[in-house]
């Protein structure tokens, strides 16, 4: 699957075919139709929709923060929960199409959904060179956040995660 990474503002400053409009200023283009997106906004963004001006069944949006740990309480983190609905997302999406995930910056919080994202499709549920170098061409500027990386690399790759250590061993004791 074509994966590609990039910030908020790529969708205001892109034209395509001949426009004078940004992405985001032709919420009824064909790419808006086309292709598939994850975009993720900061918790003190009010603007839900982020970077992408419509909804609908191959459009996920989350928030969190572009944060590894939270001491004084003020931050959303990247869980389970939201790992989880990026698997949901995947199950239902046509992945012949291309996924754009975006944050503010296109670098930390998408490019680690990215990265563990491209692994997944292109190297672990089939070899796809093309699509794999497609991202790294394109993606260039990704420094995943390793709390993201970490959390949804374990649930995608079946690995045990906190919460499913906890369950076994309330399990084995009960």
């Amino acid at each position: 699957m074509k994966i590609r990474v990039v910030g908020q503002l790529w969708y205001h400053e892109t034209c395509l075919n001949g426009s004078s409009l940004s992405l985001y200023e032709q919420p009824d283009s064909e790419f808006w139709k086309e292709n598939n997106f994850i975009t993720i906004r900061n918790s003190f963004q009010p603007d839900d929709k982020c970077a992408v001006p419509i909804d609908g069944d191959h459009i996920l949006k989350l928030c969190f923060d572009d944060a590894t740990s939270n001491p004084d309480g003020t931050l959303i983190l990247f869980d389970e929960s939201m790992a989880r609905r990026i698997a949901d997302f995947l199950k239902r999406i046509d992945t012949t199409r291309t996924l754009f995930i975006n944050c503010a910056a296109g670098i930390s919080r998408s490019g680690a959904v990215g990265e563990v994202l491209n692994d997944y499709f292109n190297r672990y549920l089939e070899i796809n060179e093309l699509d794999f170098l497609y991202f790294r061409t394109y993606s260039r500027q990704v420094c995943g956040n390793p709390l993201v990386r970490r959390l949804l690399s374990d649930l995608l790759f079946n690995r045990e995660t906190p919460s499913s250590k906890e369950k076994r061993s309330a399990n084995e004791r009960g």
